[in-house]
């Protein structure tokens, strides 16, 4: 891809996320304000049950990667990470009082926390690693890419 490519793959990324970070801000305000605190949810185990297997296929995807020593180890690994912060932020702000939420502070605090930053480190391990990662890294900014 030509230099004229890249820049206008560049803007485009710029324009695109900056548009998603502006809406974001007042969208969450909107919504803070806006959604009751209460919900039914008529498919919770549904929610649960596929978040969980959606997880499990992220932990077993990167384990298989570490073990091929895949270039898709860091992508892999970060995306179980992102997983795992989620899991523990719905697992604490779901919970009932009481027992329920002890177990899922301890839960997160214990185990998917701890995975999560575990996940990352093995990520940043495995771009660093990454040959292309190195040369990338060693040209000038104004010529990696996007």
């Amino acid at each position: 891809m030509d230099a004229d490519g890249r820049r206008d793959g560049r803007r485009a990324a710029l324009v695109v996320l900056g548009a998603v970070v502006v809406s974001l801000v007042p969208w969450t305000v909107y919504l803070s304000l806006a959604l009751p605190d209460e919900h039914l949810e008529t498919n919770w185990a549904l929610v649960w049950t596929g978040f969980d297997s959606a997880l499990a296929a992220l932990a077993i995807g990167t384990l298989a990667a570490v073990w091929r020593r895949s270039d898709a180890t860091a992508l892999l690994a970060t995306a179980l990470a992102t997983a795992l912060v989620c899991d523990a932020w719905f697992d604490v702000t779901t919970a009932a009082p009481g027992d329920e939420l002890v177990v899922a502070a301890l839960m997160a605090v214990l185990v998917e926390l701890p995975a999560a930053a575990f996940s990352l480190r093995v990520a940043l391990r495995a771009f660093a690693a990454r040959p292309a990662a190195q040369a990338v890294s060693e040209k000038p900014p104004s010529t990696t890419r996007v």
